[in-house]
């Protein structure tokens, strides 16, 4: 009886371990920097899966943000998504001036840690 109830608690303390994880959200922060790394501020960044021409597509994967004073833009997403970036010198504008592909998964992680994803485009 001695030996089961170690054994007891060590099972009990590995089911409250993994309990206290939560699924957590995909943040993408992208930074946009010059050559001499620089912030740029008031440019456009959008966002969009790859192959959206082909296929259904959630909105809100689609997206477009200006970059803060600290050459910074934040989004955010429910679950897993595979995600291409475009750097734009206006909304309107049709040349992207630098591009990268991301892919942001939904973690298992303790509640207060986050769960974001890092990019840098170059303003050139």
């Amino acid at each position: 009886m001695k030996k089961i109830y170690p054994t007891f608690l060590v099972l009990l303390a590995v089911a409250f371990s993994f309990s206290c994880k939560k699924e957590i959200s995909p943040d993408l922060e992208v930074t946009v920097v010059r050559n001499d790394n620089s912030p740029v501020a008031g440019v456009w960044v959008k966002t969009s899966a790859p192959n959206a021409v082909f296929g259904i597509l959630q909105s809100d994967v689609i997206d477009a943000a200006r970059t803060d004073n600290f050459g910074k833009v934040f989004f955010s997403y429910k679950d897993t998504r595979l995600i291409d970036i475009a750097l734009y010198r206006s909304n309107n504008d049709t040349v992207i001036i630098d591009s990268a592909s991301v892919l942001l998964e939904v973690k298992r992680k303790a509640p207060r840690s986050g769960n974001t994803t890092e990019k840098k485009l170059v303003f050139r």
